[in-house]
């Protein structure tokens, strides 16, 4: 802003006669650059949270524009599947005779039902496994989106404000110089 007032007061001096036009040029000169300098820091801005600078949306919204629409034809198409599955065994049990067969055959049932209620448990904790797996990865990949959307925020927020006061200041000082001419 120091040198922007060092070249001002330059060049009323190099021009004393002329200072009229001096200070009404230098004020327009001062609007327009403060107003593009606004206008940067809002296209940046813009960048952080479209992924799109200013350029691109004044040409999308001149796209947009009713004049210009063109027609426009859309298709579609949708597919659906299902699949299921599902898993049984079944035994044949021999007719026992004697308390002894009998006796093994319940001893032998028992350990199929042991082997089976064994199986069906890892089964069970296999795909406790795989969700608990899921779940972590998806938590760790929100908690990195939260992280870049809070450092856009306060990119947007402070980042910018810098240059938008500086040029909202050169606004105003040219306003003022074209004012006082």
């Amino acid at each position: 802003m120091a040198a922007l007032t060092y070249a001002h007061w330059r060049a009323l001096a190099c021009f004393p006669s002329e200072t009229v036009l001096v200070n009404k040029l230098t004020g327009t000169a001062m609007q327009v650059v403060g107003g593009l300098i606004v206008l940067y820091s809002l296209d940046s801005n813009l960048g952080l949270f479209r992924n799109q600078s200013l350029i691109a949306t004044v040409i999308a919204w001149f796209r947009d524009c009713p004049i210009f629409v063109r027609s426009i034809t859309l298709s579609a198409s949708a597919t659906a599947s299902c699949s299921s599955s599902a898993s049984m065994s079944a035994t044949v049990i021999r007719a026992a005779k004697t308390i002894e067969e009998r006796l093994a055959a319940l001893e032998g049932r028992f350990e199929e039902l042991r082997a089976e209620v064994a199986t069906q448990h890892q089964a069970i904790h296999s795909r406790i496994e795989d969700v608990k797996s899921e779940l972590s990865s998806s938590i760790a990949s929100n908690q990195s989106a939260l992280r870049k959307l809070s450092e856009q925020v306060e990119n947007a927020t402070v980042g910018g404000f810098k240059q938008q006061a500086f040029g909202v200041m050169l606004a105003i000082y040219g306003a003022i110089t074209s004012v006082f001419a």
